[in-house]
This record gives C-alpha cells, sequence and structure tokens, in this order.
C-alpha cells in the first residue's frame, strides 16, 4: 500500500495579491505604483504556528519510518512520552469557614477549593462526615465536573473531576446546634482522595455565647431551610440487569391518582402520559435502545383537578443500537484531520475509515452508560487488512453538555475541550495477529509541529496478546466495568468468549460516555465496521 504524505494541512495557503493602480495626477500615480511594487515583493506565505513545547519529545517523521511496524512505533507516533505533562496535583486544595467564631444557631458555610496544580485531569472524592455539633443545611456544587453531590447519614459527598490547572469550588452550609457549648472548638475535617492521593482538608470554629441580634437568623431563609415544599417529590432507582427501576412520589392528601409523563426530552416537548391509582410507586421495564435516557415527572389528580408538577428525575437505562436507524446519532467528535477521517452508517452497520496516515478518529451518538457496573458487547471487523490499522472501543468519556465539537474551524475541530478529554479504549491493532493496546487516556495534547499523529495522548497503555480471535473476520468483544476492575473479553464470532485482559485503574469509570475509535500508524487506509452495540447495567 502507498505511503501517502500529507500535505500541511493546518498552514493557510498564501493569498494572491492583486495590484490595481489608478493614475490621478502622475505624481500620485507613481508614489502609489512604488508603494505596491514593494508590497508585491513580500513573501505573503503566513507565518507558521509557533513550535509546540512537545515536539522535542516525540520521534521525527524520519525516526518513526525507520522503527519496524511494532506497537512501539504505534506507541512512539500517537502518544507523548510519560512524564512530559506535570501529573496531577491536589495538594494545594483548601477548606475555610465563613466565620472563626459563631454562636448556637449561627451559620457556617465551608469552602472546598479543590485544586488540581498539574497539567493533566484528575477524578476525586471528597468525604465530609459532620461532627456532633452541627446540622446539615444545604450544599452547592458545581455543574459539569461534578458526577455526585449528596448528603445522607451524616456525611457529605462530592465526586467528579478536577480539571487540570484549575480549581472546583463545592460550598456546605450547617448550622451550629443550640446546646453547643461556648469555648468548644469544632473542628471539620473532609477526606480528599483521588487514583494519586489522599488528603486531609480540616477548619476549626469557635462556639460563643449567643447574643440577641436577630441578624444570625437571616441566613436561614438565605439557604432554604424552611422552603415551601410542592405536593409531590418524585424519586427514581437505578435499573437492574433487567432494565427494571422503580419510580415512587410522596403521598398528596386526598388525591384520587397520579399522572406520570415519560419523555426522552428534558424539556417534555414529547412525553406519553399514564394514569395510575392512588398509589406511591410503580416498577418500570425497558427495553435496551440507543434513546436510553428517560425523563419522568408526576403531578396528583383529585377528580378533574391537577396539582403542580413535581421536580423531573432521569434514569439512565440499557443501551442497544444495531445501526438500521441512522438518526441515532453516532458521528465523528474528535479527530486529527476533519476530511480524511469519516464515520457512517451503511446497511445496519457503524463503519470509520481513516485516509491518512498517523491519524485518528473517535465517533459516538453522546449517549451515557447505565450505572457501573456495566457489561459492553459488540463485533467488529477491519476491512481492507493492513499493518497498524486500528480500532477499539471508547469508555469512560467525559462531555459538558455543549455541542461537540463545538464547529468546522480549526480551533473549534481541533482544539476542543468540550468532550472525549478522558477515555479508555481497548486499541485493536492488526499485525497479521491482532494485538491488544490497552489505553487510559488522561488527557489529549493538540502539537500540529509533532512528526507523527498531531494530537498526542497521555496517560498509561499496556500492551497484551489476543488469544483465539479471527485477524481478518468479525469478532464478538465484551467488556465488564466494575468498581474495581475492566476485564475485557474476546472470541471469533459464535465461539465462546475468553478473558483477554484485566485492569485495575478505574479512575474515569465514573465518566458514562462511549464511542468507537479508528487510527492509522504509518500506512493509510483504515476501515472498520461494527455491527452492533449493547450496553447492559450487570449483577442486580
Amino acid at each position: 500500500m502507498a505511503r501517502n504524505n500529507r500535505s500541511s494541512q493546518w498552514m493557510p495557503k498564501p493569498k494572491k495579491v492583486t495590484t490595481v493602480i489608478t493614475f490621478v495626477v502622475a505624481l500620485l500615480g507613481v508614489l502609489v505604483f512604488t508603494q505596491l511594487l514593494s508590497a508585491a515583493q513580500t513573501d505573503p506565505t503566513p507565518t507558521p504556528p509557533a513550535e509546540s513545547p512537545y515536539a522535542p519529545f516525540v520521534p521525527t517523521t524520519e525516526e518513526l519510518l525507520a522503527m519496524p511496524p511494532s506497537v512501539e512505533r504505534y506507541v512512539a507516533g500517537h502518544w507523548l512520552p510519560a512524564g512530559v505533562l506535570a501529573a496531577a496535583n491536589l495538594e494545594d486544595s483548601t477548606k475555610t469557614a465563613s466565620a472563626d467564631q459563631v454562636g448556637p444557631q449561627g451559620v457556617i458555610q465551608y469552602t472546598f477549593s479543590i485544586v488540581n496544580s498539574g497539567e493533566v485531569d484528575i477524578p476525586a472524592e471528597l468525604t465530609d462526615p459532620l461532627p456532633a455539633d452541627v446540622t446539615y443545611a444545604d450544599h452547592e456544587c458545581p455543574p459539569v465536573v461534578t458526577m455526585s453531590c449528596q448528603f445522607s447519614g451524616g456525611e457529605f459527598h462530592w465526586e467528579g473531576t478536577v480539571p487540570a490547572e484549575d480549581t472546583v469550588v463545592v460550598t456546605l452550609t450547617v448550622t451550629m446546634n443550640d446546646d453547643a457549648e461556648p469555648g468548644t472548638i469544632v473542628t471539620n475535617t473532609a477526606q480528599l482522595v483521588s487514583a494519586e492521593q489522599e488528603l486531609e482538608l480540616s477548619a476549626e470554629v469557635t462556639v460563643v455565647a449567643p447574643t440577641a441580634s436577630p441578624i444570625q437568623f437571616l441566613p436561614f431563609a438565605i439557604y432554604g431551610l424552611l422552603p415551601d415544599p410542592g405536593p409531590v417529590t418524585l424519586a427514581a432507582g437505578q435499573p437492574n440487569s433487567a432494565n427494571t427501576f422503580n419510580l415512587s412520589w410522596t403521598e398528596a392528601l386526598a388525591s384520587s391518582g397520579y399522572e406520570i409523563h415519560e419523555s426522552n426530552d428534558p424539556n417534555f416537548a414529547t412525553s406519553t402520559s399514564s394514569i395510575v391509582g392512588p398509589i406511591t410507586s410503580l416498577a418500570i421495564t425497558k427495553p435496551p435502545s440507543p434513546f436510553n435516557v428517560y425523563y419522568y415527572r408526576v403531578r396528583s389528580l383529585i377528580g378533574p383537578k391537577v396539582g403542580p408538577w413535581s421536580n423531573v428525575v432521569s434514569v439512565v437505562g440499557a443501551y442497544y443500537d444495531d445501526f438500521n436507524n441512522t438518526a441515532t446519532g453516532w458521528t465523528i467528535r474528535r479527530s486529527t484531520y476533519r476530511e480524511d477521517v469519516r464515520g457512517y452508517y451503511d446497511n445496519g452497520q457503524f463503519v470509520m475509515e481513516v485516509a491518512d496516515r498517523w491519524d485518528w478518529g473517535l465517533a459516538s451518538p453522546l449517549k451515557p452508560a447505565p450505572r457501573v457496573p456495566y457489561v459492553i458487547d459488540f463485533e467488529a471487523k477491519i476491512f481492507f487488512p493492513f499493518y497498524s490499522h486500528s480500532s477499539g472501543m471508547i469508555f469512560g468519556g467525559d462531555w459538558n453538555g455543549e455541542n461537540c465539537p463545538p464547529g468546522l474551524s480549526y480551533d473549534e475541530w481541533y482544539k476542543h475541550d468540550n468532550c472525549f478529554n478522558h477515555f479508555y479504549n481497548t486499541n485493536t491493532i492488526y499485525y497479521g495477529p491482532l494485538k491488544l493496546l490497552f489505553e487510559r487516556v488522561d488527557s489529549l495534547v493538540w502539537c500540529p509541529n509533532c512528526d507523527g499523529s498531531p494530537m498526542k495522548r497521555v496517560g498509561d497503555y499496556v500492551n497484551d496478546d489476543f488469544t483465539k480471535i479471527d485477524p481478518e473476520g468479525w469478532n464478538h468483544y465484551r467488556i465488564e466495568v466494575r468498581d474495581g476492575s475492566i476485564k475485557l473479553y474476546a472470541a471469533a464470532r459464535g465461539e465462546p468468549l475468553n478473558l483477554q485482559f484485566e485492569y485495575d485503574d478505574t479512575r474515569w469509570i465514573g465518566s458514562p460516555y462511549f464511542g468507537f475509535f479508528a487510527s492509522t500508524d504509518e500506512y493509510s487506509n483504515s476501515t472498520w465496521r461494527w455491527e452492533f452495540l449493547q450496553i447492559l447495567p450487570l449483577d442486580n
């Protein structure tokens, strides 16, 4: 297969200079002509972009081509070496209290500033068991980076991602108990744990004698200690392995029944309505679907009268796509060459093509997987097999809810951070046999001056061999995602699955987005097809 020598896709092409000279008077004409002639002799080629600070750490094209086709050469062309980016570091994180001294019934707001001074994102968990002298009132967690934020059983818990060189701010509001003794020092210590660090964050408040001032009671209204309750409050459980889940709601006195709305749209632009009697829970079973996010709301009924709608809850159910419906949302979300990396539906299959060397792409419907633990099943096949062509299943990816990619301009396509800034990849590389390069991608670095791939991956990878699979035929893959491990099974289509690989760093499994991956090495025109994709809840 011929090697494709890529021209610089990122350099603007020179513009032609057209000179139009109008003579008004002879002297002015000569002056204008002289100035334009000088400008026309100037090289119109734009200045190339500044040298990337990472370019010295990667091999040149000549060095890559001198290496034999191998996983090592693939890694050299697609990855930044370990240690080039500063590791995530949360040591500068702090916890502060809104006041040093507070009387009984006084309000304290604890502020957690979770600081990541490194150059790589890191998932983290914050756990704060409240001391006996205070009572929980409220909390606030930032959107997008937060996966879990709740207070239960006397303990506040936040879980999310701390972006590189950024700070996540979480607040927790409590009140001092009536029986807190003046002079007592109330120490509140929280645990901050990441995949690489365990830290303690503490703040102290001294109890002082109560005062008669009414000012200390104002924060009760500010922090919503006495909210106006709605007539119905709705809650939803997680789906089990049969994709069955429960809805439950508080009872509205004297109600004759309840109306339930279900929709795939959080704004209920379209919905399905059902009426139930005077019950307060309902079990729902759904078939696996490519539209696997369901939204619900409930209101009470008394004869012909209806109450206000409850809060809206969402449930992420089992996912299944056979790619016969071309409107299920699969499209390219990340790529290193917009024109030459394609993803499309074709006769009940999803196809990815990478037409230039050292390139890769990631396609996704931007739908979430069910809660952990879950299992992924799919079938994939290489077409026109050649050395170093690869594909994989992407999971554990992030998305901030915005368009991804946000647009087609250079910055919008190549430099966005709207989705898949981190993920796992079961990268399966063809070398005659199929080899596994299991990847934990912690960060992506756009490096157009680097040889090899211009989008470098950063994180961890493990090289392993597949057994009992068909290198050039259809293979069935299964990935079990659990709290403590990721297991990859594979076999030729129709054969019993075999455990191929296990990985125990599960830092990104709380990020639920998934997709397909395809790439090339030195040789271009990599084509892969997928027959179906199914993601089911496990265990219960």
